[in-house]
């Protein structure tokens, strides 16, 4: 994770579908993050979850996002 970012246990983001058909009404898509880590720089939003982080034997891995601020239409944090 990145180190000083703040940790969620979800981050919930509704992305613009900039693809609908209806001009009128903007739909938007939901994607969840679980135990991640977000921060907000610039223009961007930057996710990070780790992975393999119960397995002993595996090293963990992070896995990280990145999303554009004009992508976004809202988001909503979970903390413990």
């Amino acid at each position: 994770m990145i180190p000083a970012a703040p940790k969620f246990r979800k981050v919930v983001l509704l992305l613009k579908n900039l693809e609908s058909k209806d001009s009128d009404i903007l739909s938007t898509i939901r994607i969840e993050h679980d135990d991640c880590a977000m921060i907000i720089t610039g223009s961007y939003v930057i996710i990070t979850e780790e992975e393999n982080n119960n397995k002993i034997d595996t090293p963990a891995s992070i896995k990280g996002k990145i999303y554009h601020l004009d992508e976004i239409d809202s988001y909503k944090l979970f903390k413990d």
